[in-house]
């Protein structure tokens, strides 16, 4: 076993499995193949979302070719659509869908994360993925178990309340379910804090435990309530070097954008490169932000657009400001992830004195030895010591 524990303790950066380990986090989310995972699971959630979103209003009767002169990529459901069952149905079903794609695209990613912190820097996107599909349903089912026992909940203290409006018996039945009904509130505000938390906490689970769905709920309420103190220190602690590293790479797209647009400017003198390109979301998503608002800053706007970047050449620029506005995203989400993951790994350490990142060394160790077997043995099956 030593051998097992020499190479699960060959981390690039080792950890103390302290609240300070999360200032790392900023640092572990600026990995392009993670932040390029991220990306293209933001698309895809995008597009699935907008997908059910105008079907929706198709059947609301809408006529699509108008909407989608209005509302282009980002449709907002208006009175009518929300008076209609149907469109109300496929909307809830494109926000469950592009849900379940960010759990699984925040589940590759802590996978790919977890891997780092163990030094495996050769672990590629193709094995998050068979992880993924391998741990799918974990990571989509504790969620919904979670929300159906607070459905179940409220289910139950709705009961209570119609028996308590028997004419002779109600009075009784509300001073006998008094309590039970009031401890029954009490795990359902805690649930929802738990649902909330298992948006971040149950992928960095499945991806540094490989649990099960029961596991996975049995640690996500473990967690939240046995160290809910760390969990705040450390969600603060980390978001301190997010924000900055954020803002710093925005300041360097935004530089980027400007020098760009300068020397395009010089060479080519068409004016309105970086001002088209910074109001490039705005313009797929008239009905969310202002129009020609910033992607680097959402409370200002572009002074003036150039002609020459109407028509196709405008759609191509503005699809290409929306990429780099994605991109600043799927970096945050990175960085969160990677926030989570670490913050979980100490936690865990904290409350069982268990290293994730030594186990899962000592696992690989384990089903190297079942595959490869012993590697000295006599022919009568007896081992050399």
């Amino acid at each position: 076993m030593h051998e097992a524990n020499d190479a699960g303790r060959n981390y690039v950066h080792k950890l103390n499995f302290q609240v300070k380990d999360t200032l790392l986090a900023a640092r572990y989310g600026f990995n392009l193949r993670n932040i390029w995972v991220f990306w293209k699971g933001i698309v895809q959630a995008w597009m699935v979302w907008v997908f059910f979103a105008y079907a929706g209003f198709f059947a609301a009767g809408d006529r699509l070719a108008d909407r989608f002169a209005e509302s282009l990529l980002c449709p907002v459901p208006d009175s009518l659509f929300m008076a209609n069952i149907p469109s109300v149905i496929l909307l809830v079903m494109g926000t469950i869908l592009s849900f379940c794609i960010y759990l699984l695209t925040a589940l590759k990613v802590a996978k790919l994360t977890f891997e780092q912190l163990r030094g495996d820097q050769f672990y590629s996107e193709a094995d998050a993925r068979r992880f993924c599909r391998s741990n799918r349903k974990t990571v989509i089912a504790t969620p919904l178990v979670i929300a159906a026992g607070i459905v179940f909940g409220l289910l139950t203290i709705l009961v209570s309340g119609l028996l308590m409006r028997i004419s002779s018996a109600g009075p009784f039945l509300a001073g006998l379910l008094a309590l039970p009904v009031w401890i029954l509130g009490l795990f359902i505000l805690l649930s929802l804090v738990v649902l909330l938390l298992s948006v971040f906490l149950v992928p960095v689970i499945t991806a540094t435990t490989k649990g099960d769905t029961f596991e996975c709920l049995f640690e996500v309420f473990s967690i939240v309530t046995s160290q809910p103190v760390r969990l705040f220190r450390g969600i603060v602690t980390g978001l301190f070097t997010r924000v900055a590293a954020f803002i710093v790479l925005s300041v360097f797209a935004w530089g980027s954008v400007s020098l760009v647009s300068s020397v395009l400017y010089q060479t080519s003198g068409i004016q309105g490169f970086g001002d088209a390109m910074e109001s490039g979301f705005s313009r797929i998503a008239p009905e969310i932000v202002p129009f020609y608002s910033s992607i680097f800053n959402p409370l200002s706007s572009t002074d003036h657009t150039d002609a020459s970047w109407g028509g196709p050449a405008g759609i191509l620029l503005s699809l290409a400001g929306t990429a780099v506005l994605l991109a600043l995203w799927a970096y945050w989400l990175s960085g969160c992830t990677a926030h989570w993951t670490i913050l979980y790994i100490g936690a865990r350490y904290n409350r069982d004195r268990e290293d994730l990142l030594l186990r899962a060394g000592e696992e690989e160790y384990r089903e190297f030895k079942k595959i490869a077997g012993s590697p000295e043995e006599h022919k009568d099956g007896k081992t050399v010591e």
